[in-house]
């Protein structure tokens, strides 16, 4: 896969597993590794996902009052 020494071992076995593994028998943990990984990485993201469109549409029904002639506006953060 990759033949640049500066890459750690654990780093590669969970590469090759992530592409399709070498044929071994061992890199069957670093498969099921990989695919927890990948799938924790998807619930995060649908999570993180949802809780920024409910505060996006939370936002966005809230009513903005005008400010008054002569009043300062400062920015919302």
């Amino acid at each position: 896969m990759s033949d640049d020494p500066r890459v750690p071992a654990p780093v590669e076995a969970l590469i090759r597993a992530v592409a399709g593994g070498s044929g071994d028998t061992g890199d069957e943990r670093a498969s099921t590794f990989a695919r927890g990984l990948a799938l924790g990485a998807l619930v995060g993201a649908a999570i993180a996902g949802s809780t920024l469109w409910q505060r996006h549409l939370a936002r966005r029904s809230r009513p903005v009052a005008a400010p008054e002639p002569g009043e300062e506006v400062t920015p919302a953060g």
